[in-house]
């Protein structure tokens, strides 16, 4: 049993990747991407998410990011009664992520609306109102107490709590009917992390050897004089 699953968290994939490299002289930047899927999310729903903490013995944390991406689909059966309809289905839909370790900070909402084109029903007939629409907010740390907080020893963890809501509204006229229909969000939350990372073992020795090179040619330099 993993932790996950000893922490009753819902099944995803957990992905690692170093996104992007950039080289200064002296120092680098890297960049960890985790990635969390959380599948098919029904509306008014709620969850949580592991996300692993940024390992502090990997160097010194710069500035963390926490995003949230996120598909709404609908589909909505729709039977008029009286008379042909004419109109769609629109949901509103909200994914809001909060983070308690971020206590400055906690909250993260996304909202996306998804307003399927019109559509045509004749009256006593079944028909459907299909749609979907995407969205993305990132929030960005980078005061001491969040980076403190974002980080830890390799394998730990911060869970965040996902919450779906929404509601899907019938437009058109008339208004009166059958209505059926199924609506999810399909969700990934993301943590990246940008730090400088520790020296190799060879960069510092190699440090040490230049000066210990420059001492040995200033001695020899002043025996000379």
């Amino acid at each position: 049993m993993n932790v996950y699953q000893k922490l009753g968290i819902v099944g995803g994939t957990l992905s690692f990747a170093v996104v992007s490299q950039c080289f200064a002289v002296q120092a680098a930047t890297l960049t960890q991407t985790y990635t969390v899927d959380l599948g098919s999310q029904p509306l008014n729903s709620s969850t949580n998410v592991v996300l692993p903490k940024f390992n502090s013995l990997l160097g010194t944390l710069l500035k963390a990011y926490v995003t949230v991406k996120s598909t709404v689909n609908n589909s909505v059966s729709i039977t008029p009664l009286t008379g042909d309809f004419m109109g769609t289905a629109a949901t509103n839909a909200s994914i809001a992520v909060n983070i308690p370790l971020l206590k400055v900070d906690p909250n993260l909402t996304l909202s996306v609306l998804a307003s399927p084109p019109e559509t045509k029903i004749g009256s006593g007939t079944t028909g459907s109102v299909s749609g979907s629409a995407s969205g993305t907010v990132s929030k960005s740390y980078d005061s001491p107490e969040s980076l403190s907080a974002l980080s830890g020893c390799d394998g730990d963890t911060l869970i965040a709590g996902l919450m779906t809501t929404g509601f899907t509204q019938i437009q058109g006229n008339p208004v009166r009917g059958s209505f059926d229909g199924k609506v999810a969000a399909n969700t990934t939350v993301s943590a990246i992390y940008e730090y400088e990372p520790v020296p190799e073992p060879m960069t510092a020795v190699g440090t040490f050897v230049a000066a210990g090179m420059g001492l040995w040619w200033k001695r020899r330099a002043s025996k000379k004089v």
